[in-house]
């Protein structure tokens, strides 16, 4: 986005390239608003600068009129959409088919996320000189050119029929675009996943070749929301750290773990995980040190944008309170670590306008057992993190990013080994369903909860208890 944000053919006072790309995304995305709302013409300069936070006098210090900030605009939003395909096909080297379906779905990301800006676009691009709509018509040029490529790729493989890949490339990209120019009829009657769902089916199965033998058409009854998108899992040593890592991975999710156990200690489970996390960027807290902000930015610039968080406070708490001797003083300290954390993150995707494409957070609460081994602590924990998410779900609305929690009951994989039978067919009758869960269970309400199904709900507490407390 650089590139197209330090356009030369904007007039600007300020030498400060940083401060420039900073204020101008500010000045389109001020633009974006206001002139979706009240139209190009209606729209003054002074209600620009008060939208972006500037002065009047102070936007010609990056823009000389409001064709610049139409411009600007543009720019933002081409800007994005390579960065978001870039992020998509990243390692994607050897199999153009993937790296088509996730090109696409990162053109439908794009018209979900900035519609009212491909319309904008769309609607108001007359107002532009010849020479600028050039530009603007060499810009979506380039973008049908990669869609171009990788349809080349896949016909030489013949993966595809052999088509006309000009004709091919844009009636893709125009059926994406067809999201954004038909949402006032789309948005009333069929949800994003049916929308993603609906296209990729005509696009793929419409145009593979018959009698492939070693590849399976896209399955699109299911289409996964999460295939190709990237997130973090801290404290992936955690209960929960194997099983969801291993989850994530075969829904085609790209994952960076944060480890805070030992793996030079034999006994520890992350020494036979670490084989089964050699598909993720492992960073171990013994090399590494504790989940801080320096360190995301750290995964940030080594793995690139994040879209999901998923914090394992629960898990780290369970650690400290199985350590030996240290029950009463390692909980709070490790649990305080966390929540330092979580509130560093919230400042920083704050100011920084969100740049790490962060979209959800979910926390995980201590699991069920855990209330046999330390009540008190578990409670307070519990408590603690469902006031978490609700506080920072507030904070972040404004950014568009989804805060949310789940609470693991009682599941078998997890059974504490020091409960006494009788004590496990108390839980059983305590249960108002009647049985113990399953990991399972409390997998597909994460993955509900980081999946585009769930946009429309934060700051929610979801407990996967069978109905127990």
């Amino acid at each position: 986005m650089l590139n197209f944000m330090l356009n030369p053919g904007i007039p600007r006072k300020i030498k400060n390239d940083d401060l420039v790309i900073s204020r101008r995304e500010q000045i389109a995305l001020a633009g974006i608003k206001l002139f979706s709302k009240k139209g190009f013409h209606e729209t003054t300069l002074r209600e620009l600068a008060e939208e972006a936070g500037l002065g009047l006098g102070n936007i010609y210090d990056y823009v000389g009129n409001k064709q610049d900030i139409f411009f600007l605009i543009h720019g933002f939003l081409n800007g994005r959409a390579t960065e978001m395909t870039d992020q998509a096909i990243k390692d994607i080297d050897d199999d153009p088919l993937e790296r088509l379906y996730r090109m696409i779905g990162a053109e439908i990301e794009l018209m979900n996320e900035y519609s009212d800006a491909v319309l904008l676009i769309y609607r108001e691009s007359h107002i532009l000189d010849k020479l600028r709509l050039k530009e603007l018509l060499a810009n979506e040029k380039a973008r049908v050119m990669r869609l171009e490529q990788v349809l080349k790729e896949c016909v030489a493989k013949k993966l595809l029929h052999v088509v006309n890949i000009r004709a091919a490339a844009n009636f893709i990209k125009t059926m994406v675009e067809t999201l954004v120019i038909k949402r006032w009829d789309l948005r009333r009657f069929v949800s994003q996943s049916d929308l993603k769902r609906t296209l990729v089916n005509i696009i793929f199965n419409g145009i593979l070749e018959n009698g492939i033998s070693d590849r399976q058409p896209i399955e699109t009854s299911e289409i996964d929301d999460l295939r190709g998108k990237s997130a973090l899992i801290i404290n992936a040593s955690g209960i929960w750290g194997k099983e969801l890592s291993s989850f994530l991975l075969s829904k085609g999710v790209k994952l960076a773990l944060h480890i805070s156990n030992d793996p030079n200690n034999e006994s520890s489970e992350v020494t036979s995980q670490l084989k089964e996390w050699k598909q993720a960027e492992v960073h171990l807290s013994k090399h590494e040190g504790p989940m801080t902000l320096k360190l995301l930015k750290k995964i940030l610039l080594d793995f690139g944008p994040i879209e999901f968080i998923i914090h394992d406070l629960g898990g780290s708490v369970n650690s400290a309170m199985l350590s030996k001797g240290k029950e009463k003083q390692s909980a709070p300290l490790g649990f305080q670590e966390n929540l330092n954390y979580a509130q560093e993150l919230v400042d920083y995707v704050q100011g920084s306008m969100n740049k790490m494409g962060l979209k959800r957070i979910l926390y995980l609460a201590p699991w069920a057992w855990d209330r046999h081994i330390n009540p008190i602590w578990h409670e307070t924990t519990k408590a603690a993190i469902m006031n978490l998410t609700r506080i920072m779900s507030k904070s972040l609305a404004a950014s568009h990013i989804n805060v949310n929690c789940v609470v693991p009951g009682f599941i078998e994989k997890t059974k504490s080994s020091k409960l006494e039978e009788g004590k496990y067919l108390k839980v059983i009758n305590d249960i108002p369903l009647g049985f113990i869960g399953e990991t399972r269970d409390v997998l597909e309400s994460i993955y509900f909860l980081i999946s585009d199904r769930s946009r429309y709900l934060t700051g929610e507490v979801l407990s996967v208890s069978g109905g127990s407390k």
